[in-house]
């Protein structure tokens, strides 16, 4: 559980919607686990949408909730803001259709940015279910969906990530960086990757600054893999690489596989 005040969820909604459309435009084919086929995502048959039915939301609770300075509340809070990236598809004979949609969107605690200005209170499951349910609509169209938060997930989150025709990545951004955790779904593929805020040089060097900030951790045997996973979210094959790389550079460490989960020890010589 973190804290966050308005204009830091506001610049992080920013940043995460920012990233978020770049991977987009990275993506050149996304797969459709419907039908099991790739799609091209490339610009000529990727289409955007901005729906302003969350950020309406969001101006009518100020003006609902704060007390004075409605302009100066407004400005600052964080919109909620919804983009929607539709990949179309024609075949020979028919129409043109939407077979995938990819979304992102940030949840925010409004009434506390609004009414004190700051908040610790973490998305919960009925969140997750009440943003579902306004982005996955059609049953024909697979939803790749990734959600947002300032303050963090409560834990029962990550059992609400995965329906018929959806996969949802939670994501949200602490001292160690940007963090998104993903259901083991082998529908995701390469899918997640929209979804991955980080670069692979930002993911070595939170590691490395969680290392440091952790030694005492390494002295009680306890900087597993499964710590990192757990508080960062990454890929199993990037932290396993970045430990074997802190452990080649430092004389005094070595990343044991030798037992489960796979952890950075100290040696003594």
């Amino acid at each position: 559980m973190h804290e966050t005040t308005r204009k830091k969820a506001l610049a992080a909604e920013d940043a995460f919607l920012e990233r978020f459309t770049a991977n987009v435009g990275e993506t050149p084919v996304v797969y459709n686990p419907l039908d099991n086929r790739m799609y091209d995502s490339t610009p000529r048959n990727l289409g955007r949408r901005d729906p302003d039915q969350r950020s309406a939301a969001v101006k009518k609770l100020v003006q609902k909730w704060a007390s004075q300075d409605l302009m100066k509340v407004y400005a600052e809070m964080p919109r909620n803001r919804l983009v929607l990236h539709d990949v179309w598809h024609k075949e020979m004979f028919g129409p043109r259709v939407v077979r995938i949609t990819i979304a992102a969107t940030s949840w925010n605690p409004v009434k506390e940015l609004i009414q004190e200005g700051k908040s610790t209170r973490q998305a919960s499951p009925g969140d997750i279910h009440g943003i579902k349910e306004l982005i996955v609509r059609r049953p024909d169209v697979f939803y790749y969906v990734g959600m947002f938060s300032p303050t963090g997930w409560e834990e029962e989150c990550r059992q609400h990530l995965q329906g018929e025709n959806y996969l949802i990545a939670l994501c949200d951004a602490v001292q160690d960086g940007w963090r998104t955790w993903f259901a083991q779904d082998a529908r995701w593929q390469s899918g997640a990757r929209l979804f991955d805020l980080t670069s692979d040089e930002e993911k070595l060097e939170t590691i490395q600054s969680f290392v440091r900030r952790n030694t005492r951790r390494i002295l009680m045997d306890e900087l597993t893999e499964e710590l990192l996973l757990d508080r960062l979210g990454y890929p199993v094959p990037v932290v396993r690489e970045a430990l074997e790389g802190i452990a080649r550079e430092d004389p005094f460490l070595k990343f044991d596989t030798k037992t489960k989960p796979y952890r950075l020890v100290r040696i003594y010589r």
